[in-house]
């Protein structure tokens, strides 16, 4: 028996997999066994990359959490060859037209670039390491770089001005309130925002891990929720909030099911959250791999556990690749809405993502000009051209001309970081309070 076990333990998994109807009971042991080796391994690594500081933390965090619990599990070979599979699928199909595959390429490099931007941002702009911070002049800094990545250097730059309160022992409270930064440049607020909700998540799921009770991870979402409340600027919050899915997703994914769990009994919050779920999937490590934009959608909609969830979390991927492909609308026109149209047009979730999107890159940088570029952008090919009508160029018109001067007025701009039919908000329709 201890020679099959060793035996079922050290062959490749497609090997052991054929031989379990005759193993029976013997793989289950092996399992058993392979879990016992792992698990220490596993959560020994994850605690040491978690007690790192700054982005070396982040991303060891990804690694640990992403890709070492893989080399144990038996089904990462032939998970991992179809998911491959599937994006070699997607690139036969458009290696037919050769623009197409450079266009995934430019993907995958437009993607890259605004994930470097976001964790290097305090090196661009000379975020100090004194306290406070002076925000002010690091906005002014954040926006010296440019109309496309002062978007995303200002998330950047909130995640470090959230976390720097930490840094300095003082628990934040009220740190983005009307009273403490009244002069803040208003087409700021969403994206710093964002980026406090990015510093408070990070600092609550540093101290779980997988095998933590659901007392433990109820009281850190409890925590996160009130951090958001305690410190977001009124308005804002939703976009506070919708960075626990992010951040839980794409730096902690082995804690996605607890977490989704804990916000599932705190309605709307739930929304958030499986929002910011899409729009890590779109920036996961394996939708780095060229051909994966369609992928990024398909993960989305498996993930999601129900039909809410699964609207919130395809418009986190509709809005997250929307926003980094805006210069070049051609990508998604080509790689995305024409060939996947019928299949976008489906429940709204898209529709929600794109629009929101193009509302809160108006808000953040309202003088840019790619805006309306993207927007009016007509594909060459006729069936890629009516569904570009139909899912963006419709949207976008409804979402500046209507819903965007609405949402302002109102101070509901928190409201973009979660799926809403776009003829409810058109109609005025009321939403639902926040509940944390």
């Amino acid at each position: 028996m201890r020679f099959l076990v060793r035996t079922l333990l050290e062959m490749p998994a497609a090997t052991s997999r054929l031989m379990l109807p005759a193993a029976g009971g013997a793989w289950d042991l092996a399992q058993a066994a392979r879990t016992a080796v792992s698990e220490p391994i596993v959560a020994t690594a994850q605690r040491a990359a978690r007690r790192l500081p700054g982005n070396a933390g982040r991303l060891a965090i990804m690694a640990s959490e992403t890709f070492l619990p893989a080399l144990f599990e038996p089904c990462t070979p032939p998970a991992l060859n179809a998911a491959v599979g599937q994006r070699a699928v997607e690139g036969c199909r458009l290696a037919a037209d050769g623009p197409d595959a450079l266009l995934a390429l430019e993907e995958v490099r437009n993607k890259a670039a605004i994930f470097l931007l976001v964790l290097g941002v305090g090196r661009l702009i000379g975020v100090p390491s004194t306290f406070p911070l002076p925000l002010d002049e690091l906005l002014r800094r954040a926006y010296g770089l440019g109309d496309f990545p002062a978007l995303w250097a200002v998330e950047g730059l909130g995640h470090d001005y959230g976390e720097s309160f930490f840094d300095a022992g003082v628990e934040p409270r009220g740190i983005l309130s009307e009273a403490s930064t009244a002069d803040l440049p208003a087409k700021s607020l969403t994206m710093l925002n964002a980026g406090i909700g990015l510093a408070f998540a990070e600092r609550r799921l540093r101290g779980l891990d997988p095998r933590a009770s659901v007392a433990a991870v109820e009281r850190a979402v409890t925590h996160f929720a009130a951090l958001c409340q305690a410190n977001a600027r009124r308005g804002y919050l939703g976009a506070a909030l919708e960075s626990l899915g992010l951040t839980t997703r794409l730096f902690f994914p082995s804690m996605l099911a607890p977490v989704a769990a804990a916000v599932a009994r705190r309605g709307p919050l739930a929304d958030y959250f499986w929002h910011g779920v899409g729009r890590a999937i779109y920036f996961a490590p394996l939708n780095n791999l060229p051909f994966s934009l369609w992928q990024a959608f398909e993960t989305a909609v498996r993930t999601a556990p129900d039909g809410r969830a699964r609207r919130n979390a395809v418009a986190g991927v509709a809005w997250a690749s929307t926003l980094v492909n805006q210069l070049e609308p051609q990508i998604l026109a080509d790689l995305l809405v024409g060939p996947h149209g019928a299949r976008l047009a489906r429940d709204g979730g898209f529709t929600n993502g794109l629009a929101s999107a193009i509302m809160m890159r108006f808000d953040t940088t309202p003088g840019a000009s790619f805006i309306e570029a993207f927007c009016r952008y007509r594909p060459a090919n006729p069936r890629t051209a009516a569904w570009w009508a139909e899912l963006v160029r419709r949207p976008c018109r409804l979402a500046l001309e209507v819903i965007y001067p609405r949402l302002k007025r109102q101070g509901r701009l928190g409201e973009l970081f979660r799926f809403h039919p776009l003829e409810r908000l058109a109609a005025g329709a009321p939403v639902l309070e926040l509940e944390t």
